[in-house]
This record gives C-alpha cells, structure tokens and sequence, in this order.
C-alpha cells in the first residue's frame, strides 16, 4: 500500500506539472499576441512614414501658389488699400456721446416705424 506522504509528494507533483503546463501554454500565447502587436506598430510606423512624404509632397511652395492663383483668384495689394498707421487710433469720423435714455428712446422709435432707419 502507498504512504500517505508519497500519495501527497505524487499529488503535489502532477498539480505542479499541470501548473507548469498551463503556464507554458499562456507564455507562448502572450508571446504570440506580442509579435502580432509589434508587427502592428511596425506597419502603422510604416504608414506615419509614408503620410509625412505625402504632406511634404502635398505642401510644397510652387503647387501651393499655384493651386491658391487657380482656386483663389487673389489680387496683389494695391497701393491705394495701404493706409498709415496714425489714422488707425482716431476714428474716421467724430462721434457724439448719447446717453442710454436717448439710445433707448431711438431703438422703440425704430420698432415703431417698423425697423426703418
């Protein structure tokens, strides 16, 4: 008959084997799944690469202008649109303070008149 103390050494031995087993199995299958991951970050590396080509490519001065003179149709500055920059600070024309009673008064009488100025 067996020793209960070999029954135990040979019990804890299978559930030992079976553990190893088990945990083989999960190791080569985490490693599969790494592979597979950084085969992915390789190809979308692979594609960023390519998508950068292409933006320098799409960006380039020489089709930018002339892609902007076919689809804008932009006209250089005239010297009359240019102004200095002192009549930029004072208002073209001068203007007179209303009180917000005055304002008000002016706002129903346009309702009234039916929104004319």
């Amino acid at each position: 008959m067996i020793r209960p103390g070999a029954l135990l050494w040979i019990g804890a031995s299978v559930i030992v084997a079976i553990a190893l087993f088990l945990i083989v199995y999960r190791v080569k299958g985490l490693e599969k799944e790494l592979t597979l991951l950084n085969q992915e970050a390789a190809a979308h590396e692979e594609a960023i690469h390519v998508l950068k080509a292409e933006w320098s490519f799409l960006n380039r001065p020489d089709r930018l202008a002339e892609l902007a003179s076919r689809h804008l149709g932009l006209q250089p500055v005239a010297a009359a649109q240019l102004t200095a920059g002192q009549s930029l600070d004072q208002p073209s024309t001068p203007t007179v303070p209303v009180s917000s009673g005055e304002r008000l008064q002016g706002m129903l009488q346009r309702i009234t008149d039916g929104g004319e100025r």
